[in-house]
């Protein structure tokens, strides 16, 4: 269908196993479980024709996403994760590993969908804007800033009744308070 209507960019999230695992799952093997076996996946994905391949490791364990952040003390130490690392693979980087700092909050269930939908808005805006190729390496980084801002307005809050609460989307009305409400008015 994506062919009959000669849409040229494709932002593919694939949830085949949710919320773990989908990597592995394209390319039958075992889930990746450290920033190697995430680099070695990304580049054996981008090997079956996608122009990039982001592969998003908020579930590595602690101690393997610290040492990314180069927080291998603290994992020793078996204090909370900061480090947080995606790995990205194109033709024209390569293999990049992209770091940032973990936000400690349970709400974090959609962040796949968030990333993947941002990546795309980002791809989108710099088509409009007319500027040159695309830059999906670029587009990944914006996209991950607004995640990161959404991790951080989520934190503290509470939606729900389940492990993993939403992330915060509308976190220019929502002015903290733990017990889930809005407290702007819409």
């Amino acid at each position: 269908a994506l062919d009959e209507h000669a849409v040229a960019i494709r932002v593919i999230d694939p949830v085949i196993v949710a919320a773990s695992g989908d990597a592995g799952a394209l390319l039958g093997v075992a889930a990746p479980t450290s920033v190697e076996e995430m680099r070695a996946a990304a580049a054996a994905l981008l090997d079956l024709g996608p122009q990039a391949v982001l592969l998003k490791g908020g579930r590595l364990p602690a101690p393997e996403a610290e040492a990314a952040e180069g927080g291998a003390a603290e994992a020793a130490e078996g204090r909370a994760a900061v480090g947080m690392v995606d790995v990205y693979a194109d033709a024209e980087y390569g293999v990049v590993e992209l770091r940032y700092r973990r936000v400690a909050t349970n709400n974090t269930h959609g962040a796949g969908c968030t990333l993947a939908a941002a990546v795309a808005a980002e791809l989108a805006k710099q088509v409009h804007s007319g500027t040159g190729p695309l830059q999906p390496l670029e587009a990944v980084r914006a996209a991950r800033a607004y995640v990161a801002e959404v991790f951080a307005a989520s934190a503290g809050g509470k939606v729900g009744t389940g492990l993993r609460g939403p992330l915060n989307h509308a976190r220019a009305l929502w002015r903290g308070g733990s017990d889930g409400a809005v407290h702007d008015e819409l």
